[in-house]
């Protein structure tokens, strides 16, 4: 029992390593990354949001195409709606439109609209990149220098698309060889006032100044939650705006995100989660503000963070699946997965990291399936082991015996069969206990599973005090079977368990019968063991201690001489 519990606590112990090593191998090599990012959105949809009450967008959209014509317009149309926020009382304003180039024909408009970007006091321009197709270098695209002059702030609006196609994060800064440009929400919550915390956020690339004006540069990635899908956010045609046709209370104090959302000329963008579908650029922006503005971000644990969390999560997510209660692997894997799920939600809740739980339900599934094989193995082997002494027991014993019997009946050769006793035990049980009498079966059977010689040699316990061993010959000998049977009887002597039967010390001894005949159809597996059970009758009437051999009459012809002359007892 104590060799059971030992295998079965290493057993345990494999399974818990191999549940850690697995889950830091599946995300070292990255080969769950579109389930973890699935349940990424998941966790990150959870988040508390508040609904977002101090934003607008103002849109460019087919209404104002209608009114104001095709697009690219007059810059004068921009410093209106500049005006008419300005005399609303709205807050800052962020403009997810490019103005890089001059006007060729509307010089006035330029100026205007730079006039007005310097009234209002509270202006986010943007900037993009652009790749020479001769040598791939990125070069900035800012905002034409008479406005970026006027302006309060320079933001990106580059997006970060995921390998799925899907907008579920923001790099909060980036830039040509050297990630210094806020993005467009990020320099718009600047001019809100509140403090940045966002200069030390989010997942860190360390190549930044390598390849200076080489390429784009990306810095401090973090997740946002969205506020909701379509009308999460107020929208109002910059149309309506300009003509006044929207009242100064809507607008006063909001924070104003201006963009294109008409079909013709809008470039759109996947979302996920239950906001999957496809989301303008300046609707994404509003959503990274009002996350940045909440304290919402989340952020991808990395480094030590994210090994000792991936380290944590697998070994108790494994604990559970090893040790659970449940007898069903399927329950306590599906318990384990959520235990791991569970805790990954709450260090989300709580810090706003996000730990790898893909990775873990990989390795647990794996670390089941495996766990359950080598239970049901173990469950196969101990069902064929004798609990007390761990030597087969008497289901194994006929399983082997029919074997042998078919294997010496195909090459007719002799098989033999040893039934061993020990004699007086039942005295010896009720002077000294079951346990005392327990540590003698294990003594016995210990000794005996030391003396098989071959591959088909067997000790397997028949009965409360009864083993039988059968013997694999390849040259059959009654002569060597009775003497491996007397050296049996010598060696329990030699054990020295010794015990007091009255005034006299005695030792424990055992008898033996011995038997043999060669399978056939004139014979049975029956008539062997009965005739081993009756040598052994005979032996222990014969005065105990002792070796007594039968065999068959009836036997091949070419095996005869092997059984000339025997018969003798043991002394």
């Amino acid at each position: 029992m104590k060799a059971l519990s030992n295998s079965t606590a290493r057993q345990s112990a494999v399974l818990l390593l191999l549940a850690v090593l697995l889950a830091l191998l599946v995300d070292y090599s990255g080969l769950a990354w579109r389930v973890e990012h699935r349940v990424a959105d998941a966790g990150v949809s959870l988040l508390p949001q508040e609904a977002p009450q101090d934003i607008v967008i103002v849109a460019v959209d087919e209404k104002s195409l209608r009114k104001f014509g095709r697009w690219p317009w007059s810059r004068q149309i921009h410093a209106q709606l500049l005006n008419r926020l300005k005399l609303a009382g709205a807050g800052p304003v962020a403009f997810d439109v490019l103005f890089a180039e001059a006007s060729k024909t509307d010089s006035i408009g330029d100026q205007l609209f730079a006039a007005a970007i310097a009234r209002y006091g509270k202006v986010i321009l943007a900037m993009g990149s652009e790749e020479d197709p001769r040598d791939g270098k990125v070069s900035e695209v800012l905002p034409l220098p008479a406005f970026a002059d006027a302006t309060a702030g320079i933001g990106h609006t580059d997006m970060a698309i995921d390998k799925d196609g899907v907008v579920r994060g923001t790099y909060l800064f980036a830039g040509a060889g050297v990630a210094r440009w806020p993005g467009l929400a990020l320099a718009a919550l600047d001019l809100s006032g509140r403090p940045r915390a966002a200069e030390w956020l989010g997942e860190r690339f360390s190549d930044q100044g390598a390849f200076l004006g080489a390429r784009w540069v990306r810095d401090h990635r973090v997740l946002f939650p969205y506020a909701g899908g379509d009308g999460a956010f107020p929208v109002f045609s910059l149309a309506d705006v300009v003509e006044g046709k929207i009242g100064a209370e809507v607008l006063q104090g909001k924070t104003v995100f201006v963009g294109v959302t008409a079909a013709a000329i809008r470039r759109v963008f996947a979302t996920p989660g239950a906001n999957a579908g496809a989301m303008s650029g300046v609707e994404i922006h509003a959503n990274i503000f009002n996350a940045l503005k909440n304290d919402a971000v989340v952020l991808h644990a990395q480094g030590w963070f994210r090994l000792a969390g991936l380290i944590i999560l697998s070994l108790a997510a494994a604990l559970v699946l090893v040790y659970g209660r449940f007898n069903s692997v399927f329950y306590r894997l599906c318990l384990a997965m959520a235990v791991s799920g569970g805790l990954s939600l709450l260090v989300l809740m709580i810090t706003g990291l996000l730990l790898p739980v893909v990775p873990v339900w990989t390795a647990l599934a794996v670390t089941g399936i495996l766990g359950g094989s080598m239970r049901i193995g173990g469950l196969r082997k101990n069902s064929s082991r004798d609990a007390l002494t761990g030597l087969c027991n008497r289901s194994a014993f006929e399983t082997h015996f029919g074997n042998m019997w078919r294997l010496n009946e195909r090459r007719k050769r002799l098989l033999f069969l040893l039934i061993v006793d020990l004699d007086h035990f039942k005295r010896f049980n009720d002077m000294f206990g079951h346990l005392q009498g327990d540590e003698a079966l294990k003594a016995l059977a210990s000794y005996l599973d030391g003396k098989t010689r071959h591959a088909g040699d067997r000790v397997c316990r028949v009965g409360g005090e009864e083993f039988a061993v059968l013997l694999d010959l390849e040259e059959p000998d009654l002569q060597q079977v009775e003497a491996f049977a007397q050296e049996i009887v010598d060696g329990v002597q030699d054990l020295e368990i010794r015990y007091r039967d009255g005034d006299r010390i005695r030792h424990l001894t055992v008898s033996v019968g011995c038997a043999g005949m060669v399978p056939g159809p004139c014979h049975t597996r029956e008539e062997l063991f009965d005739m081993a059970n009756r040598a052994l009758f005979q032996a222990k009437n014969a005065g105990r201690n002792r070796v007594h051999c039968r065999w068959s009459e009836k036997r091949p012809r070419a095996t005869r001489g092997v059984f000339a002359g025997s018969g003798a007892n043991a002394g």
